[in-house]
């Protein structure tokens, strides 16, 4: 109990001094903002010239495909899809920059990482996240270390050379998003409904002072459990803390339950935009796009949208998210002063391949 204690009082003064010092307590959020687009702009809206609208307020960024590290030949690893059919799979990797600078997003490591996969033929929406910690040989560095290096060392280009040339696999194109402010945006959503424990429910109540601090806004407690609407800032000490459960698992379970919490809440933003009105759409999308860098070809997707509006509730539907690598055929070490999260890459290619196009 005492050790128990000691380690709650010690997160609560990291997570302090994170606030207070560093101002960057949505790692999580900027990916869930950069799926938002995706899904708003792919499956929620109805207007060609809506969409062009907003696109036109995202910066456009090119990569060097030639030294992307990608896998030319993934296809013959995959089974049950026709060349036509596995061209058609969209994967996108989405960057959340920790940058404590709002005015360059490449001040700091993608602590967000998460690929959206989208299958035409099975109507399906994949959230496949890659912990910040795996290890991973970053072009340029001696040791392996943590693949969220990659971003902050090389930017997009090297961030997705990194995770292909670890996993083996073909990613081309990004979103990457660096704000802050995620907190108004699930308050302008009326808040998040999720299904929360009791002790979830006490370690929310441990950190969300902090976060009103950070909004300006009086404190307020969440004082039920089970299906609760949250607000803005309680989602935030929701997927900040790592504590519940604590007494019966592991810090590395600890961390595992953190990032099951970040896809519950980035289900729940997801199901609740995407029944909005187009005019509520608007001005949610207004609040984020500024904050997109890409390298999406535009003319491509809006050539596709009609499939997914038409379609949009069967995607919605078939939305399922994961963490890859896996746990149980992962494990975290330390070495050289970081922890880092150690996987079998064979075995996370052969799952991302199974995610990403349905096999």
């Amino acid at each position: 109990m005492e050790d128990n204690e000691k380690l709650a009082k010690q997160e609560k003064h990291k997570a302090k001094r994170y606030v207070e010092k560093n101002k960057k307590g949505w790692k999580i959020f900027k990916a869930i903002i950069a799926v938002i687009i995706v899904v708003v702009l792919g499956l929620g809206v109805g207007a060609g010239a809506f969409v062009g609208l907003k696109l036109a307020k995202i910066k456009f960024q090119g990569l060097d495909e030639n030294n992307l590290a990608i896998n030319e030949d993934l296809y013959s690893e995959v089974q049950g899809l026709t060349q036509e059919e596995y061209n058609d799979v969209i994967n996108i990797l989405f960057l959340g920059s920790d940058s404590k600078d709002m005015n360059n997003t490449y001040a700091g490591n993608s602590d967000a990482i998460m690929i959206i996969s989208v299958n035409p033929k099975f109507k399906s929406l994949k959230l496949i996240s890659i912990p910040r910690d795996t290890a991973a040989y970053i072009d340029g560095e001696k040791n392996r270390y943590k693949i969220n290096a990659a971003f902050a060392r090389g930017k997009e280009q090297l961030a997705i050379k990194t995770i292909n040339q670890t996993f083996d696999l073909n990613l081309r194109e990004y979103i990457t998003v660096n704000i802050s402010a995620m907190y108004d945006i699930i308050n302008e959503l009326g808040g998040l409904e999720l299904d929360i424990t009791y002790d979830e429910m006490k370690w929310i109540n441990e950190y969300v002072d902090m976060f009103y601090e950070f909004s300006g806004k009086p404190s307020k407690k969440v004082t039920d459990y089970g299906k609760v609407t949250l607000t803005g800032e309680q989602v935030a000490a929701h997927v900040k803390e790592r504590m519940a459960g604590s007494s019966s698992k592991t810090q590395s379970h600890g961390d595992y339950g953190r990032t099951v919490r970040q896809r519950e809440v980035l289900t729940a933003l997801i199901n609740k935009i995407a029944s909005k009105s187009m005019g509520e759409i608007s001005k949610i999308v207004d609040m984020i796009l500024s904050e997109v860098t890409t390298n999406i070809d535009v003319a491509k997707y809006m050539a596709m949208l009609p499939e997914f509006i038409a379609n949009k509730d069967e995607y919605m539907l078939n939305m399922k998210s994961v963490m890859l690598p896996a746990l149980d055929y992962s494990n975290e070490i330390f070495e050289r002063g970081a922890y880092l999260y150690i996987t079998d890459t064979e075995k996370a290619k052969r799952d991302f391949i199974h995610y990403m196009y349905e096999i």
